[in-house]
């Protein structure tokens, strides 16, 4: 059990991240896979097996020097992120914004303080002390001021509480796992190009090509030369995908460039290019 204490600046200065990257996600991860579990990470291991056996079988044979290499990848190897984390980061980004932009609007409703009593079974708001079950040895620690930031994950087991002396520079960092319900894990794990077939159903196949298109940046005349079509076409369908939220306009100096929004990005159910390691914050103050 860790103890935050917490001031009234802290409570004024919560910083809320979508998450902590693929990286940090592909490290509790492989805990989720070791797991001899049926539950809604089930048809993940089945797909993150596969995966690297596929790895496994594609990789170039081992030269004599390196003989260890040749029992290829392993879930603790430099293939199991490739595997398990990102053909499906697009659409875990996407969860856990979704689950950022939650806990913000609940903030704002409610106030910070009934947001944080709600985050988590595990986690226990009585002012001014926020109480983690992190299943570890009871420790407070206490903040003075600076604020903490808040970060939803999908593969951790439970909540964890990260200092910024655990090697991890900056502000305290409460980790929380989301939930992962049948229909959430039946969105997340589907096949990429069953993914794709839907899209073109629901949307046609010019639209879902716009919308594909804008994973790189660009204007309608950018639209237009990389899918052959017209730009009158290309604006029209543009159009509709911004006002369906799926994409953004900008002004860069003279030019109208157009982005996919993280609801682009969830629908496509892979990142935008380039896209960063960790999702855009939320500051309450």
């Amino acid at each position: 059990m860790v103890t935050l204490r917490l001031t009234v600046e802290d409570l004024s200065r919560i910083r809320v991240v979508g998450t902590l990257g693929a990286e940090f996600e592909s490290r509790l991860a492989e805990l989720r896979y070791a797991e001899p579990l049926e539950d809604g990470f089930s048809e993940w291991r089945r797909q993150v097996e596969r995966g690297l056996r596929r790895i496994s079988t594609d990789a170039a044979p081992a030269p004599p020097s390196a003989p260890r290499a040749a029992a290829g990848p392993s879930p603790e190897g430099g293939h199991f992120r490739a595997a398990a984390v990102d053909p499906f980061w697009g659409r875990i980004h996407g969860r856990l914004e979704t689950e950022r932009e939650l806990f913000g609007r609940t903030a704002l409703d409610d106030g910070v303080e009934s947001a944080l009593g709600r985050l988590h079974p595990a986690i226990d708001w009585d002012a001014p002390h926020l109480r983690v079950d992190d299943g570890q040895n009871a420790r407070e620690i206490r903040l003075t001021g600076e604020g903490f930031a808040l970060a939803p994950s999908l593969f951790a087991r439970r909540p964890l509480v990260l200092e910024p002396d655990s090697g991890r520079p900056g502000l305290t960092t409460l980790v929380y796992n989301v939930p992962l319900d049948t229909e959430s894990a039946s969105s997340l794990w589907r096949a990429e190009e069953d993914g794709a077939a839907a899209l073109r159903q629901l949307l046609g196949h010019t639209r879902a090509s716009v919308l594909e298109s804008v994973r790189v940046p660009g204007s309608t005349g950018d639209i237009s030369r990389r899918l052959l079509i017209s730009r009158p076409s290309a604006g029209k369908h543009v159009s509709v995908l911004r006002r369906s939220g799926l994409v953004a306009t900008e002004r860069r100096s003279n030019l109208a460039v157009h982005r996919l929004t993280h609801l682009g990005e969830a629908v496509l159910g892979r990142p935008a290019v380039p896209a960063g390691p960790a999702g855009p914050s939320t500051v309450l103050r």
